[in-house]
């Protein structure tokens, strides 16, 4: 996996995607089959670049705490591009991961040792789940979906709301309606003349 940054002109002006499910994966290559981990729900990607063939190549997560960048593609039908950057762009939770050593041989073995990991998503295979941690320098999957994370609350676009003629426009069409009804008579009346003089 890549893990420095190209530099392109939507870097110089940050553009943001949110995910629009829990299966909006991030891929190494633009490819499905290569996806590592599912952007978890609601939250972003930053689009470095948008690809012709429906791919947008990005960035998830920055280098803090725990934390690295990761470069690589989502599709662009998992996302919805955001007019204006995000107060909140990625989730940073970081999960707790226990080893167990087993006795070797009848001898007693160390008590189990929890580390801390950086969560980025979860990845499901076969009906099972897993998390895609960062530890260290090292990236891999550990058993079991992180599913409690915390969700942003998207607030969908106000529905434009049907336009309310002005009290002007009510007078204009009111002068309208009467004029017209004013021609009508008389253009009756004066049919009505001809009839009586011919």
């Amino acid at each position: 996996m890549k893990t420095t940054a190209p530099t392109t002109e939507y870097e110089r002006q940050p553009v943001y995607a949110r995910a629009l499910s829990h299966e909006a994966y991030f891929c190494s290559e633009k490819e499905r089959s290569s996806g590592l981990f599912a952007v978890p729900y609601s939250y972003c990607v930053q689009v470095l670049e948008e690809q012709e063939d429906g791919w947008y190549r990005v960035q998830y997560a920055e280098d803090s705490g725990l934390y690295k960048a990761v470069y690589g593609y989502v599709r662009a039908e998992d996302f919805t591009l955001l007019d204006e950057a995000p107060e909140t762009s990625y989730l940073y939770m970081p999960v707790n991961v226990t080893y167990s050593q087993p006795p070797a041989g009848g001898l007693p073995a160390i008590d189990d040792v929890t580390v801390t990991a950086a969560f980025y998503g979860n990845y499901y295979s076969g009906g099972a789940g897993y998390s895609y941690v960062l530890y260290g320098d090292s990236f891999g999957y550990i058993g079991g979906a992180t599913e409690n994370y915390p969700t942003i609350e998207i607030t969908p676009a106000p529905s434009p709301s049907p336009s309310r003629p002005s009290g002007a426009a009510v007078a204009v069409f009111v002068a309208i309606g009467v004029l017209a009804a004013l021609a009508a008579a008389l253009f009756a009346l004066s049919g009505r003349r001809r009839r009586r003089t011919g």
